[in-house]
C-alpha cells in the first residue's frame, strides 16, 4: 500500500481543527466510525461483485469501493490520532494468497469487528491499569490487521490506495466547505 500516512495525518489534524463539533468526539466514536466505513467497504464489494456477475440488485462500480476504502484509511488515522500512535507504516501484513476480493472484504469485516471489540473493553476497564495497557495494544494490533485487510482488497481489486485516500478526503473537505485538502496522489 503506497498510502502517504505522514501526509495523511498531517491533513487530518488539520482538518479536524475546522471540523465544528469535532471536540466532542471520543474514542468509542472513532470506533464506531471505522465499524461503518468498514461495512460501507464491504457493501460497496458486495454491490461491485453483483455488478461484475450480472446480479438483478443495486451495483457499484470499482470507484465506488475506492471511494470506501478511502474512507475507511482516513477513519483508521483517526482512530489512530485518539490513541496517540500513528498508523503503522509498512508495519501491517497483507493477507496472503487471498486475491478474492470476497474473501478479502470478509477478512476486512472481520478484523474492523475485533477494532469495536478492543474498543468496548478499553471503556470498561480502569484508566492507568495493566489492563488498559493491554487494551490499548489490543486495539492498536486491531488497527493494524484492518490496514493490512485493505492493503489485501486494495491489491485484490487493483485499486491505488493513495489515490483513493486523497481522492476521498478531498471530496469530504469539499461537500462539508472545508479548506484542508491533501495533494492528489
Amino acid at each position: 500500500m503506497n498510502i502517504d500516512f505522514e501526509a495523511l495525518r498531517a491533513a487530518n489534524i488539520q482538518r479536524q481543527a475546522e471540523w465544528t463539533g469535532n471536540e466532542n468526539l471520543d474514542l468509542l466514536f472513532r470506533a464506531l466510525e471505522v465499524a461503518d466505513e468498514v461495512g460501507e467497504v464491504a457493501g460497496a464489494v458486495k454491490k461491485y461483485i453483483r455488478a461484475q456477475r450480472g446480479v438483478c440488485g443495486s451495483v457499484a462500480a470499482l470507484g465506488d469501493v475506492a471511494d470506501e476504502i478511502g474512507d475507511a484509511v482516513i477513519s483508521l488515522d483517526l482512530l489512530a490520532i485518539e490513541l496517540g500512535a500513528s498508523l503503522p507504516v509498512g508495519q501491517f501484513v497483507k493477507i496472503q494468497n487471498v486475491v478474492d476480493p470476497i474473501r478479502s472484504a470478509l477478512a476486512l469485516d472481520v478484523a474492523g469487528g475485533a477494532i469495536s471489540d478492543a474498543a468496548l473493553l478499553l471503556d470498561h476497564v480502569p484508566e492507568g491499569s495493566e489492563a488498559e495497557l493491554f487494551a490499548r495494544t489490543d486495539l492498536r494490533d486491531a488497527v493494524t490487521r484492518t490496514l493490512g485487510s485493505i492493503a489485501t482488497l486494495s491489491d485484490a481489486l487493483h485499486i491505488d490506495a493513495r489515490a483513493a485516500v486523497s481522492e476521498k478526503f478531498n471530496k469530504t473537505s469539499v461537500k462539508y466547505g472545508l479548506a484542508t485538502r491533501m495533494e492528489a496522489a
